[in-house]
């Protein structure tokens, strides 16, 4: 024998509707939702209508993560828009965005950094070093190759 509620239809249709309903809501509100990567981080820079972006290749990006802040000086000028592997080769290919008031030379630098011991992963653009003369301007699409970038140890290598 079947239960029914007071209306005569069966005790749990509506819950029953009710759930498949916010599945198939939950289905659907999904499609393009790439993940957190797609949600913007609070505080970041705003690089204005005028910004650039420069690839930059590291041998290793460790946990970086896009939308992490590019800085120069420790102060936030841009954001990492994509992290990839560079175009036959195994270094890490990081494309970053930066405020188009930004200057540096063509031969900058790069490195990662950590904004604590524990702290987010973001990238530094840096003048060369004194034994470099600076030359040129960074531009859009630029490459920072690898010979011009280095990162810090990590806290596991430190502890090791």
């Amino acid at each position: 024998m079947r239960r029914t509620g007071n209306s005569g239809t069966p005790a749990f249709s509506g819950t029953r509707r009710l759930g498949a309903l916010l599945v198939v809501g939950l289905l659907l509100s999904g499609c393009g939702f790439r993940g957190m990567y797609d949600m913007p981080l609070p505080g970041g820079a705003d690089v204005g209508d005028d910004s650039y972006q420069v690839r930059v290749h590291f041998e290793d990006v460790l946990d970086l993560v896009p939308n992490a802040s590019v800085r120069v000086n420790e102060v936030p000028v841009g954001r990492v828009e994509k992290i990839g592997l560079a175009k036959d080769s195994w270094e890490a290919e990081v494309t970053v965005r930066v405020n188009g008031d930004v200057e540096l030379p063509a031969n900058a630098t790069a490195r990662l950094r950590q904004s604590s011991l524990l702290g987010e992963k973001f990238v530094e653009l840096a003048d060369p070093p004194q034994s470099t003369k600076p030359t040129g301007q960074l531009a859009d699409g630029d490459l920072i190759g690898i010979e011009r970038t280095n990162r810090n140890p990590q806290v596991e290598e430190v502890l090791s």
